[in-house]
């Protein structure tokens, strides 16, 4: 039975991961780590989960809400109020292995229908209850907290499920709580087999609301595009009554109003579905290259030249910087090998080499002719090609490494991630001073990857890992957050890629829209959700 908060902070299925040995050398390498470090624990999280808030909910609204769901769709219980008050922000996970939990929401509600959600906005709206909705709870910006407390609106539960798929367009309507592996299943195995084309790093645990609610990018984005460009209508249940758009290829009757929500982190309304595009299922087809480049500047120049000349785009399109290209390499004791020998020698040198992998999708014919193109472009960029099975061996553990963090942090690392987009001639100024403010950092390891790429430009994504400093663990980490943030911005880079904004990026907001902007979503905010319940406590940078 589930009671710590341990139970709660780890990551995915919650299964423990050990760090493999080679992880383990790289952190006695860059960290000075002992034997003796590395069998300490700290902030394990191990206490029984025990509320000092206690809910505040009216008893009679009480029985409203049991009357509509039943009385087993509803928790106010300490341990459900808990898992309910966090997504996996950095800054969260650390309150959880602390035990502090200031506003966990009153009550967990998990609906059965749309109408019992048309029904429990109405009785939260009338008597100013904030209401939060939530999916698969992997937030890294804040964005299913509760600091107001009120209702955390549970999807997954019973919103799950695919309405209707309609092989004609090639679309799909689904309902806004379905987990990502039931829908690619689900997709896979109807009809003809499709794809939904949508697979970020928390695929696993992580649903088509949250992709929405947060705009959000899946590995194979170059191909398919990030999920505003696959969503064709969504039905939103708000304060001020339902918008449901219809679907339509393209219009041109004002605003594409579905793209109001794309985004909104649940400031508007609940999600209750969505209808998107869906591709045909070929995995048979799919070609894999793996490219090893002498440089970051050549590997970047290659994967701009493929999206800007016309020969067709890959799905999967990633390189990693030098120090991510090492480390990968050094956590697979490839380092010193007779492989890594040959390559010093024949000019790709260990600390400037960059790793590129590649996956192009679809009919047989246009994944021979993309990845012909791309190789040819690659060699031209004095690239060494390591077949295809650099690629595949990725993309099998693709989803793993998120559950490195949870050990990492047992041994008092410090690690987390941020992503930006940039245009192709600030990339890498924007590359080198993120960098050597991270490196300001004593014992930091600084990894870099692009893995979203456009004609115009493409996203940097940071991973960073260092030492804690025990006993000031949440202020450091604040403090030199805030500072990646600054730089990111004053080098020409988007607040946000994928991940969205929540609470956490929502400070720098009028920074980057401008004050007029922010004001525009704020009167729409207004009029869809006028007493301010949805998500209230500063999301988005917007006003309760």
């Amino acid at each position: 039975m589930n009671t710590t908060y341990r139970d709660i902070l780890k990551w995915g299925d919650k299964r423990e991961t050990q760090i493999d040995q080679g992880t383990i050398n790289v952190i006695k390498e860059k960290f000075g780590y002992s034997e003796s470090d590395l069998k300490q624990k700290h902030l394990e999280g191990n206490q029984e989960v025990k509320l000092d808030v206690k809910s505040d909910l009216d008893q009679e609204i009480l029985k409203q809400f049991i009357e509509i769901v039943g009385s087993d769709n509803i928790q106010t219980d300490d341990y459900s109020r808990v898992v309910h008050s966090y997504g996996k922000y950095y800054a969260d996970l650390l309150k959880l292995r602390m035990g502090v939990v200031p506003t966990p929401p009153d009550a967990v509600i998990y609906p059965r229908s749309e109408d019992e959600i048309i029904n429990i906005v109405d009785i939260c709206n009338k008597n100013n209850i904030a209401i939060t909705p939530f999916g698969g709870q992997s937030s890294v910006t804040r964005g299913v907290e509760t600091p107001k407390g009120g209702i955390s609106l549970d999807l997954t539960k019973h919103i799950n499920k695919v309405i209707e798929v309609n092989e004609i367009n090639s679309t799909v309507t689904v309902q806004s709580g379905m987990f990502g592996p039931a829908f690619e299943d689900y997709l896979n195995n109807f009809g003809t087999g499709y794809s939904c084309g949508h697979f970020p790093q928390s695929f696993e645990y992580s649903t088509v609301g949250g992709w929405v609610a947060a705009k959000g990018a899946g590995q194979a984005s170059t191909g398919y595009g990030k999920i505003e460009h696959m969503v064709l209508s969504l039905k939103v249940v708000t304060p001020n009554g339902i918008i449901n758009t219809k679907t339509y290829p393209a219009s041109a009757q004002g605003w594409d109003l579905h793209q109001t929500f794309l985004g909104s982190e649940g400031t508007l309304g609940v999600i209750t579905e969505v209808t998107m595009k869906i591709h045909k299922y070929q995995p048979n087809n799919t070609q894999h290259a793996s490219f090893i480049f002498k440089n970051f500047e050549s590997a970047i120049e290659a994967m701009r030249t493929v999206m800007q000349s016309g020969v067709g785009v890959p799905h999967l399109f990633r390189i990693s910087d030098p120090e991510e290209s090492e480390i990968a390499f050094k956590t697979k004791n490839f380092n010193g090998t007779l492989a890594d020998k040959f390559l010093n020698t024949i000019g790709y040198k260990s600390g400037d080499r960059c790793l590129m992998f590649v996956a192009v999708e679809g009919s047989r014919s246009y994944t021979n002719q993309v990845i012909s193109s791309i190789k040819k472009i690659a060699k031209k960029n004095k690239a060494f090609s390591l077949g295809a099975k650099p690629t595949k061996k990725w993309l099998k553990q693709r989803y793993s490494s998120a559950y490195l963090r949870d050990p990492l942090m047992d041994l008092a690392v410090m690690t987390d991630t941020l992503e930006t987009a940039v245009m192709w001639d600030n990339l890498i100024p924007l590359w080198t001073e993120v960098r050597k403010y991270l490196k300001s950092r004593e014992k930091t390891v600084a990894m870099v990857h692009i893995s979203h790429v456009y004609e115009n430009g493409a996203n940097l994504y940071f991973t960073f890992l260092s030492p804690m400093k025990k006993g000031d663990e949440l202020n450091e980490y604040t403090e030199f957050h805030k500072g990646i943030i600054e730089t990111i911005q004053a080098n020409n880079g988007s607040l946000s890629h994928h991940h969205g904004v929540g609470r956490t990026l929502a400070p720098w907001m009028e920074n980057e829209l401008g004050k007029e902007s922010l004001n525009l979503m704020q009167a729409v905010k207004d009029h869809l959700d006028p007493n301010g319940i949805m998500n209230p406590g500063n999301t988005l940078g917007l006003k309760p």
